[in-house]
C-alpha cells in the first residue's frame, strides 16, 4: 500500500497536468433516413384550339351549290284531273355557313327555286306539244327552303374524335304552289335536298375527324413531356406525366377547343443527364385528381465537407473557461445519423479527448439557413462525463455550438428555383412551348443523406403548355 500511494499521486499530478481525458464513444452511425415525401402531383393545362375553317370549305364541296333542270321536261307524276305533269326546276343555295356552339357544329344555307309545270297534249296530225299549267318563283319572289347539318363532337377514351352528323330537317319558307294545277311540288323539292344533306352527312363526319386528329396532338405532347428538360449544367427538370384528360370540346364561331390536363409528378435531378423510358399515351380520362398549378420539390444541398468548414472557421481555435478550467477547441467535424446530425468536438486543456453532440438538423425560411436548434450532448458524452468532469456539461459549449452549427442555403435554393423558371419557359418542339415560373417556396423539411444535409422546399408556380397548330 505504501508503494502504491505515490505512484497514485503521481497519476492525479500528471492528470491535472495533461487535463483529464475525455474520449466519449462517437453515436452509431445509423441508417439514412428516408427522403421526405415528394409533393402532391400537378395538373397542367394544355389548351388547344383547332380552327375548323378547313371543315366549312369542304363541306361547302360535299353539298351542291344548285341544281338546274330547266332544260328539259320531267316527268313529275299523275295528278287528279290533268293527268300526266311534268317538271322543269331550279335551285340554288346561298354560301353554307357554319357556327359552333358548346359541343355542336352547325352547317346551314338558304335555298331559292322555282318551278314550273306542264302536261304534253298530243294531236293526231298535229303532233304533240307542252302546255303549261303552272309556276312559281319567276314573276316574283322565288321559293325558299332553309336546309342544314349537325354536328355533336365527342371524344373516346382510346382518343378518337367521334363526329355524329345528321342533317337538319329541311324547313320551307316560301312555298311553290301551282294554284292552277292544284299541285304544290315544296316537299318533292326538299325530298331532294334532304337526299343531297343525307349523302354529304358521313363525308363530313370523316372530315372532321381527319381535321380534328386529337389524339397525334395529344401524342406529340406526350411524348415532349416526357423527354429530360435540360435546366443548367448538370441540373435536369423531369415533368414525369402520368395521365391524361381532357374536358368537353367547346366550339365558339368557326373553332372548336377543348383543355387537355397532364397531371404530372415533377422533380428536379442534379447530375448527368437522366434515362427516361418513354411511355405510351394513356387513356383519356374526364377528370384528373390533383390541384392546377406547378408544384416541385427543390433541394439545397449542403454538403458535409462544406458544412464542416464553416464550422472550423467558427469555433476551432476558440478558449472556453468554466468554473476555473479552461479547455480549447482544437477541431470540429459534422455527420449524419439516421434523422439527426452529429457534431465531434476535439478539446484540449483541462480536459482532453472528444465529445460528441446529436440534434435535428431544420430548415428556417426567414433566415434562410440550416440549423440544430435542439443540438445537444450525446447519452454517451453525459454518462461519462458526470463521473469524469462534470464542470464541462456547460450550457455555454453546447450553445455556442448551436450557434456555429448554423449553414446559409438561401443562395443555392435562388439557383434552383431560377434553373427552374428557365426550365418552365422554353420551346420544347417545333409546335410545342411551355411557358410558367416558380410563384412562391414554403418549406418542406431537411434530408439527412450519407454526404450532406439537405433543405427542402416546396415550390408552387404556374405552367402551361401551348400547342400551335400547323
Amino acid at each position: 500500500m505504501r508503494k502504491l500511494f505515490p505512484l497514485l499521486v503521481f497519476s492525479l499530478i500528471l492528470a491535472a497536468a495533461c487535463g483529464t481525458k475525455v474520449d466519449v464513444p462517437a453515436p452509431d452511425l445509423a441508417v439514412t433516413s428516408r427522403p421526405l415525401p415528394e409533393p402532391a402531383a400537378s395538373v397542367v393545362r394544355i389548351p388547344i384550339t383547332l380552327a375548323l375553317d378547313s371543315v366549312a370549305r369542304k363541306a361547302e364541296r360535299l353539298v351542291p351549290r344548285g341544281q338546274d333542270n330547266e332544260a328539259e321536261w320531267h316527268r313529275l307524276g299523275e295528278f287528279p284531273v290533268v293527268g300526266t305533269v311534268y317538271l322543269k326546276k331550279r335551285c340554288e343555295r346561298d354560301p353554307l355557313r357554319m357556327s359552333l356552339s358548346g359541343d355542336r357544329a352547325e352547317v346551314s344555307a338558304h335555298v331559292r327555286y322555282r318551278a314550273r309545270v306542264a302536261e304534253r297534249v298530243c294531236v293526231p296530225v298535229a303532233g304533240c306539244r307542252w302546255v303549261p299549267l303552272a309556276g312559281c318563283g319567276h314573276d316574283g319572289a322565288m321559293a325558299t327552303l332553309d336546309v342544314g347539318l349537325r354536328t355533336d363532337v365527342s371524344w373516346t377514351k382510346e382518343w378518337s374524335v367521334v363526329p355524329s352528323t345528321r342533317p337538319r330537317a329541311v324547313r320551307a319558307g316560301v312555298r311553290c304552289r301551282l294554284t292552277r294545277a292544284n299541285i304544290d311540288v315544296t316537299e318533292r323539292v326538299q325530298n331532294e335536298v334532304q337526299k343531297q344533306l343525307d349523302r354529304a352527312a358521313p363525308q363530313l363526319d370523316a372530315e372532321i375527324r381527319e381535321a380534328v386528329d386529337l389524339r397525334r396532338r395529344v401524342e406529340e405532347v406526350w411524348d415532349d413531356v416526357q423527354k429530360p428538360i435540360r435546366a443548367a449544367d448538370s441540373v435536369y427538370l423531369l415533368l414525369r406525366p402520368d395521365s391524361v384528360a381532357v374536358e368537353p370540346p367547346k366550339a365558339s364561331g368557326a373553332k372548336l377547343s377543348t383543355v387537355v390536363s397532364v397531371r404530372v409528378r415533377p422533380r428536379v435531378v442534379i447530375g448527368p443527364r437522366p434515362e427516361v423510358r418513354a411511355l405510351p399515351l394513356p387513356e383519356l380520362r374526364r377528370a384528373l385528381p390533383g390541384r392546377e398549378g406547378f408544384r416541385i420539390a427543390l433541394t439545397a444541398e449542403l454538403p458535409y465537407s462544406v458544412a464542416n468548414q464553416l464550422l472550423k472557421e467558427a469555433v476551432v481555435g476558440r478558449e472556453l473557461t468554466f468554473r476555473d478550467h479552461t479547455v480549447r477547441v482544437r477541431a470540429a467535424w459534422l455527420y449524419g445519423s439516421g434523422d439527426g446530425v452529429v457534431v465531434g468536438v476535439r478539446v484540449a486543456g483541462d480536459a482532453r479527448g472528444t465529445l460528441y453532440f446529436v440534434g435535428r438538423p431544420v430548415y428556417d425560411p426567414v433566415t434562410r439557413t440550416v440549423s440544430v436548434p435542439d443540438l445537444d450532448f450525446s447519452v454517451e458524452a453525459r454518462t461519462l462525463l458526470r463521473n469524469a468532469a462534470g464542470w464541462l456539461l456547460h450550457e455555454r459549449l453546447r450553445d455556442d455550438l448551436r450557434q456555429a452549427a448554423r449553414f446559409p442555403v438561401g443562395e443555392r435554393i435562388d439557383e434552383v428555383r431560377g434553373d427552374v423558371d428557365r426550365a418552365l419557359d422554353r420551346q420544347l418542339s417545333r409546335a410545342v412551348r411551355m411557358s410558367g415560373g416558380v410563384d412562391a417556396v414554403r418549406p418542406v423539411g431537411v434530408v439527412v443523406g450519407p454526404r450532406s444535409v439537405a433543405a427542402v422546399v416546396e415550390a408552387e408556380g404556374h405552367a402551361q403548355i401551348d400547342i400551335t397548330i400547323h
